[in-house]
């Protein structure tokens, strides 16, 4: 098992994808690899931008054995698509809330990553947000759990 940082690869560039990427490279645990979308301004940009090899393709980069997992930021409506090829690579996938549109879509998601062995993440990034709204309207903290 290796000791360095997760060797990952990020899909789907859009301002979402550069507040992960922020963090991954502040949390040194990972390493951006390399990077995928359709534009091509985009990809090259946040391959300058966090030091990382554009792909070519989704394929390209699913085929490249140095990556081990796939931060998915891509449309929710092509988090099946996107998330299945990750898993039947053999990569672990980090997939931003929500897993799907359809219920069918994220059991299938699931069950695409549970088949394959790999690791499904499920990122919901405002569990720690200090304030949340009561059905009442009024403001007031939120449960915290023990960090």
């Amino acid at each position: 098992m290796s000791t360095g940082p997760l060797r990952v690869a990020c899909i789907g560039m859009g301002w979402w994808s550069d507040v992960l990427a922020d963090a991954i490279q502040r949390s040194g645990k990972l390493e951006i690899l390399s990077c995928y979308t359709r534009s091509e301004e985009k990809r090259k940009n946040f391959a300058v931008k966090y030091r990382c090899r554009p792909a070519a393709s989704y394929e390209a980069m699913l085929a490249d054995p140095k990556i081990e997992a796939i931060i998915n930021t891509t449309p929710n409506n092509v988090h099946l698509a996107t998330t299945s090829a990750a898993a039947a690579a053999g990569k672990h996938v980090f997939l931003d809330k929500p897993i799907a549109n359809t219920v069918s879509d994220g059991r299938a998601i699931t069950e695409a990553c549970r088949k394959a062995g790999v690791v499904l993440a499920l990122g919901y990034q405002r569990r720690r947000e200090t304030r949340s709204i009561s059905p009442r309207g009024a403001t007031r903290p939120p449960p915290c759990p023990a960090a």
